[in-house]
């Protein structure tokens, strides 16, 4: 394991306050526009969960950036996996 310094201390911090803030967001605004909980929503705190977990790893880990660009193009995969509109289905005839 790194060192950890303040500066590696002040990553760590401001990543769960971001991750924190964020599922406090989504969770905020699905209660404002009384919206339910749906796949754009599991994206959202996908993201919010992930990403700030990954800089927590790379910053209190020694993995290689291969390892890291691989979980980060897992981040990208899944946020872009539903981004195409699918066709309407009218009624089978």
């Amino acid at each position: 394991m790194a060192d950890l310094t303040w500066i590696h201390f002040l990553a760590i911090v401001g990543a769960v306050i971001t991750m924190l803030s964020g599922i406090a967001l989504t969770f905020y605004r699905l209660h404002v526009l009384n919206a339910d909980f749906g796949p754009n929503s599991i994206k959202a705190l996908g993201v919010m969960v992930f990403l700030p977990s990954l800089l927590i790893l790379a910053v209190l880990t020694d993995f290689g950036s291969e390892t890291l660009a691989a979980l980060l193009g897992t981040v990208a995969g899944f946020v872009l996996s539903g981004s195409e509109s699918k066709p309407e289905q009218g009624p089978h005839q």
